[in-house]
């Protein structure tokens, strides 16, 4: 392995269920020697990756919110579709999340929301509505902006994440064996617009659509959130609204690509 992927290897090791480590746990867990482990640690609190606010024990750095800035504000597909989600976020009124969302290893994660009702950290430390808090990673199997992306993907793709827990596929009705699974996917395709209520914590349902790139790749997911109560609402205006937008992104992202080449 290259000393580039061991220094991200130890990155790796910051999760929300353990954002704080010291030199010793992290050479322990990967396997390192403790100088080797230092020498990492030390790379990465110069490259702002990483910082320790008291002595010996470490957490992600400031370069991790440069970073995030950077994304929001020069990201493709967020700089095309965030002002499109925030006119449709605003049409739909309270009570409504309005989500970008794209693949990320083997998961899906929140890149960007909008809600008439302020930034999703509030609504998730006090009421918790949305599962996908920007920056969360979502399971691929589970849930409408996750489905809407699995759905499109390479059968080829899929495959090793279905092998890697084929039960949790069964759970929300994609299939008890991998050809089941397959003809729900080609389904969910046909389908186009995604609807799934209750599959992630907070009793919500959400209605999805897969967004793709020039080259007709999926690239992520764009998805309205809402109480389970609002079934016919969910069914028809916001369906309706939601594929309007996800074709404004697709021309937008296309234009973005065009001024650049």
């Amino acid at each position: 392995m290259s000393t580039a992927n061991r220094l991200l290897n130890v990155l790796a090791l910051f999760t929300m269920e353990r954002p704080q480590w010291t030199v010793e746990e992290a050479a322990a867990d990967l396997g390192l020697t403790i100088s080797t482990a230092y020498r990492y640690f030390k790379s990465l609190v110069e490259a702002g990756l990483l910082s320790a606010d008291t002595p010996g024990n470490y957490t992600l750095g400031p370069a991790i919110i440069q970073y995030d800035r950077q994304m929001r504000l020069h990201d493709p597909l967020i700089a095309s579709a965030a002002p499109i989600m925030h006119h449709l976020a605003t049409d739909l009124g309270n009570g409504v999340w309005v989500l970008l969302c794209r693949l990320f290893r083997t998961k899906v994660m929140c890149v960007h929301l909008e809600s008439v009702e302020g930034p999703e950290y509030v609504l998730d430390q006090v009421r918790r509505p949305v599962s996908y808090g920007r920056g969360q990673p979502m399971p691929l199997h589970r849930g409408a902006p996750s489905k809407a992306i699995l759905a499109h993907m390479n059968f080829r793709t899929v495959r090793p994440i279905y092998d890697s827990d084929p039960g949790a596929f069964g759970e929300v009705g994609l299939g008890d064996d991998w050809d089941a699974v397959k003809r729900n996917l080609r389904q969910l395709r046909r389908e186009g617009a995604i609807v799934t209520r209750g599959e992630l914590p907070g009793g919500m349902q959400g209605i999805a659509l897969p967004v793709f790139n020039q080259q007709e790749m999926v690239i992520g997911s764009l998805s309205v959130v809402v109480p389970r109560d609002r079934k016919a609402e969910l069914a028809r205006t916001m369906a309706a609204s939601l594929q309007a937008a996800v074709a404004d992104i697709q021309a937008s992202l296309a234009s973005a690509y065009r001024a650049e080449a």
